[in-house]
């Protein structure tokens, strides 16, 4: 009887998880294919790949945009994403207790596999990810005004994963902050 119920409860669990992705984020399989002045993160390194034709001075202008940017994300940010998000989006993983049943390892794991693939919080900003760091804050600041993360099926078994009012609010502020840092000197070009 004890077994019927643990394999309801794993088919069940698996079933309804299935139904709700990773999110309302969108994402197809193509390579970001950067502009002539786009940069690139370099995997986990804070090495930026620019054009050829770019000045040590950009480089230096960009580190210290990402800098200032990260001391905001370190500040205000990251406790949010370490209760929230870091799950999935990072190596740092606290397993429920259910993690061991049969079928479910293998669905978390996958999850957090497809999560990280999307965007990895591990080593601060900025993060590492299929995107560069301006689509990154974009992207969060999309989340901070329409939802979409936590996935439905994530907050289904953890209640306290949705983000707040007062953390969609700071994650504006931060994305709002940051895409004006890294968007400043095209601005004042114009």
């Amino acid at each position: 009887m004890k077994n019927k119920i643990l394999i309801s409860i794993a088919v069940l669990g698996i079933s309804t998880t299935s139904l709700f992705s990773h999110g309302t984020e969108k994402h197809d399989d193509k390579k970001v294919t950067p502009s002539k002045k786009t940069e690139v993160i370099i995997n986990d390194t804070t090495k930026y790949k620019l054009e050829k034709e770019a000045s040590k001075k950009k480089v230096v202008n960009l580190e210290k945009k990402y800098k200032e940017i990260n001391e905001d994300y370190l500040k205000d940010i990251k406790p949010i994403f370490q209760a929230k998000c870091f799950n999935c989006h990072s190596n740092t993983v606290n397993y429920p207790f259910y993690y061991k049943i049969p079928g479910i390892q293998e669905m978390i794991d996958k999850d957090i596999k497809e999560a990280k693939k999307h965007i990895d919080f591990s080593n601060n900003f900025p993060f590492i990810s299929h995107e560069t760091p301006i689509n990154d804050i974009k992207s969060l600041k999309k989340i901070a005004q329409k939802g979409g993360m936590p996935p439905l099926k994530y907050i289904l078994g953890h209640w306290d994963s949705k983000l707040t009012e007062a953390d969609n609010k700071a994650l504006l502020q931060w994305t709002k902050k940051a895409i004006d840092t890294l968007t400043k000197e095209e601005k004042e070009k114009k």
